[in-house]
């Protein structure tokens, strides 16, 4: 401890002595430095002291939100600022949270009024209120739902509801305006117009699509001319263009990849050709069986029916009966009982019917027509242990593809026949040869026997070359040392010697006045140092004066 007193009292009088040292000037420059460092520290802590920092509460807010969370937060004295050309609110870090649960509890913000208007009831509210009032919900609603969206920062909706006729002929059918303001950057895509006007037809009754127009934020009418996507063939074509190309390829690299593993690689070209059925179809098939165990009976209906009748002849009856002899004469005067039998069946049977409805999957493959072409080199088949005769190889190359690209015979409802689908051909690839680029001085050079030596004595040359440059950059390194640490030493010397202030005084006096200072100094020694020889040197003086 006393030894850091020491020091701390050591470098208080080192500083007391500099500062004593200093002219007049050094010392107010020094001064008026220090206040100024001294002055900014100070409005530097104040300022940071006092400053608060802001974090963003609500931003892209509407005026009419704006204006009631304002008047909210100066209610609650809530310090805030603005930003974004008052679309911004920015508040303490410590209130933001609690200050967002406080305006939510006041429905704050609002942005587009929906139905919650229908919450509160006024007394003596018209029909006529509550459908302006339907229609300003409706509005809201729809705006939000737009508002939703990745791309759109605000929307506004109009709807434009005539009053029920009960004509037909004079009816009129709603409409809708929608402004929609998009964010910095983004630009809505036709697909997602056609999107919001589907959106906003559907939810306004009679509405139709083509009565909706949507316009942006620099007044561009965008709902015009928008393709038609049942009607845009061309991009349906592309769209199964590209899924006809993607099969294709995925069933190449399959049987690409296989032959590579068995031939070798590039010792193989493979291209296979595609079909895919787009058309919607829809099949129904009926079929009806008998049963085995007998038939079935749908329904049976048996009538039975029994009686007795009673007859009364009456006599000379006109007819062959009476007149005729042959024929048994008729009981004129007496009466006849007859009886009588009689049933009926009514049996209607049912066959087994079967109905079974089959709907086509869009871009199924059209194997009948699925075709692949394959070329082998001849030399990459040497050793590959696929067969011995050219018979053998093609079949059994063919058997890997129809595998490997799922073809396949005797398959229901197609005709394939691997002969026909897969074509093997064994053929010698031409190897391009590499062109021999025309010889050169500098290739003569090269080819030279004596290149290497002419080689082995440039690089000695710049090994010595280099050698020499490096001694001499160390040898002028080394007097430059020399030189710096002679300068310092004599620095040093004169530094560390006394400097008299009679020196630098007698520095411009004469030699004749320096002489006589020099002996006046010399007497005033003497005194000094022998005042009473002196005083008798003096007495001398006087006396023989």
């Amino acid at each position: 401890m006393e030894t850091f007193v020491n020091n701390v009292r050591q470098t208080g009088v080192r500083i007391k002595e500099a500062w004593t040292n200093l002219s007049l000037n050094q010392k107010v420059l020094f001064g008026a430095a220090a206040l100024l460092i001294i002055t900014a520290v100070v409005i530097l802590a104040l300022s940071t002291g006092s400053k608060t920092a802001y974090e963003v509460l609500y931003t892209e807010l509407d005026k009419k939100d704006a204006s009631a969370i304002i008047a909210k937060l100066d209610e609650e004295k809530i310090a805030y600022k603005l930003g974004d050309s008052g679309t911004t609110i920015l508040v303490s870090p410590e209130v933001k949270d609690k200050t967002r649960l406080q305006l939510a509890s006041e429905n704050l913000p609002r942005g587009e009024t929906g139905f919650e208007l229908f919450q509160e009831s006024n007394f003596g509210e018209t029909q006529t209120d509550k459908k302006v009032k339907y229609q300003m919900a409706l509005q809201g609603e729809l705006a939000r739902s737009i508002q939703s969206l990745d791309k759109v920062k605000a929307a506004k909706v109009n709807l434009a509801l005539p009053e029920p006729t009960l004509y037909s002929d004079n009816e009129e059918l709603p409409k809708a305006s929608v402004v929609v303001n998009t964010k910095e950057g983004e630009k809505l895509s036709p697909k997602e117009i056609q999107g919001i006007i589907n959106l906003v037809a559907n939810s306004v009754e009679n509405l139709t699509a083509e009565n909706v127009v949507i316009v942006d934020q620099g007044g561009n009418l965008i709902s015009d001319n928008l393709p038609d996507p049942e009607g845009d063939a061309t991009a349906i074509m592309r769209i199964q263009m590209d899924m006809k190309k993607q099969f294709e390829k995925e069933k190449q690299e399959a049987i690409q990849s296989m032959l590579d593993k068995s031939l070798g690689k590039d010792n193989s070209v493979v291209r296979v050709n595609a079909d895919l059925n787009f058309d919607n179809q829809e099949q129904t098939d009926e079929k009806y069986t008998h049963d085995d165990k007998g038939p079935f009976v749908r329904s049976e209906e048996i009538k039975k029916e029994s009686g007795t009748d009673t007859t009364t002849n009456n006599a000379a009856v006109p007819g062959t009966d009476t007149n005729i002899p042959q024929y048994q004469e008729a009981d004129t005067n007496g009466t006849g009982n007859s009886s009588y039998d009689k049933s009926s069946k009514i049996r209607n049977y049912e066959l087994n019917k079967t109905e079974t409805s089959t709907k086509m999957a869009q871009g199924e493959v059209k194997y009948d027509y699925l075709t692949v072409a394959v070329l082998v080199n001849n030399k990459g088949t040497e050793n590959a242990n696929i067969g011995e005769t050219e018979e053998a190889k093609v079949e059994k190359i063919r058997n890997i593809v129809a595998t490997a690209c799922g073809l396949r015979e005797n398959r229901d409802n197609e005709s394939v026949r691997l002969e026909d689908n897969i074509s093997v051909a064994f053929v010698d690839f031409v190897t391009e040869p590499v062109p021999a680029s025309a010889q050169g001085t500098m290739d003569k050079v090269l080819q030279s026997p004596l290149t290497p030596w002419i080689i082995a004595l440039l690089a000695l040359l710049i090994g010595l070359l280099a050698g020499f440059l490096m001694k001499r950059r160390q040898a002028a390194m080394l007097a430059k040392q020399k030189a710096e640490e002679e300068a310092m030493a004599a620095f040093e010397s004169i530094v560390e010697e006394e400097i008299r202030v009679e020196d630098l005084i007698d520095a411009g006096l004469s030699a004749e006045e320096k002489e006589k200072r020099r002996i006046k100094e010399e007497i005033e020694r003497i005194i000094n140092e022998h005042p009473e020889t002196a005083a008798q040197a003096l007495r001398v003086w006087l006396g023989d004066e």
